[in-house]
């Protein structure tokens, strides 16, 4: 059920780094408050949650601290329009959802769920700590914001060399301590620098901003894509052993190839990629790993170009 719209407390007071918080305002029906020996401690709760800005932990330090007083099995964080979704626990019969609000900004939606249903003591308990919960999410999606701008391309909209950096590292730690395999592929666009001499560099941002696109559409959800910087991209694919990786490079290959960029005078642009591969040994480092798939790629445009090369 969606129980009500919480917006951030009327009143706040801040002492020696405590927080008071007065008057919290729940939308969209009356709530029968709970007793002294059912509240959370709403002050302290608020200072815990202060400690981080990473949303994964914050939602990790308010499940824990509300757990002795609503018992949940399961909680989830959505906020579609930044595509971000937060779970942790496991789903369960019955749920409730909340609509986070601060300044008349939405939040997202925060979710409990567990195999019973909530008893409106606890419903009340837990609206008085979502009180605690608004200004450090607020700060919270904030700071994920900027992350998410110091790690994202302006051109194209894919994450850049350094989230690349940051996700081989994290990969390359999965496979050491699962063994699971992973594939990488460096992908650069053909006579890139023909196409801004003859065509306009206009021209050469829609060439990018178009083979950025066909890789989103041609990729898994696993698959990670990255712009590396100039006409250069990389994808990184989990899970992926040597037979997957091939069936993914000929499909990148295939769609770049298959669709030229119309211009705006009625004329086209042929695009095609020189695609470099490789899949994770043992003794990989993240420079190790790059340096064999980009080495696999220029030997793909020292051969001919429009090619799909393995690293030795």
């Amino acid at each position: 059920m969606i129980r009500h719209i919480i917006q951030a407390p009327i009143e706040s007071r801040y002492q020696a780094g405590n927080a008071v918080v007065k008057t919290p305002r729940f939308l969209g029906g009356p709530v029968t408050p709970p007793g002294p020996a059912e509240l959370i401690d709403t002050p302290r709760l608020l200072h815990r949650l202060q400690t981080t800005l990473d949303l994964d932990e914050l939602m990790d330090i308010f499940s824990n601290s509300i757990a002795w007083r609503i018992p949940h099995d399961g909680l989830t964080f959505d906020r579609e329009d930044r595509g971000i979704h937060l779970s942790r626990g496991r789903l369960s019969r019955h749920s409730c959802r909340y609509h986070l609000m601060v300044d008349q900004h939405e939040l997202g939606e925060l979710r409990l769920l567990r195999g019973r249903k909530f008893r409106e003591s606890e419903l009340a308990a837990l609206e008085e700590a979502l009180t605690a919960l608004i200004y450090p999410l607020r700060n919270a999606l904030l700071y994920h914001e900027a992350l998410q701008a110091a790690q994202t391309d302006p051109l194209t909209g894919l994450q850049n060399r350094a989230a690349m950096n940051r996700a081989v590292e994290r990969e390359l730690a999965v496979c050491r301590r699962t063994a699971q395999p992973l594939a990488m592929l460096v992908l650069d666009v053909d006579h890139f620098k023909r196409i801004n001499d003859h065509h306009g560099h206009h021209s050469g941002d829609q060439v990018l901003i178009a083979v950025a696109r066909r890789l989103q559409e041609v990729t898994r959800k696993s698959d990670m894509v990255f712009r590396f910087g100039g006409e250069e991209f990389v994808i990184l694919m989990a899970g992926t052993d040597t037979q997957a990786a091939a069936q993914g490079a000929a499909r990148v290959h295939e769609a770049i190839r298959n669709h030229p960029l119309s211009l705006g005078d009625g004329g086209h642009v042929e695009v095609t990629a020189s695609i470099g591969v490789t899949a994770y040994r043992e003794e990989d480092t993240p420079h190790s790993l790059f340096q064999r798939a980009d080495q696999a790629m220029y030997r793909a445009k020292q051969t001919g170009r429009d090619r799909i090369e393995w690293a030795d």
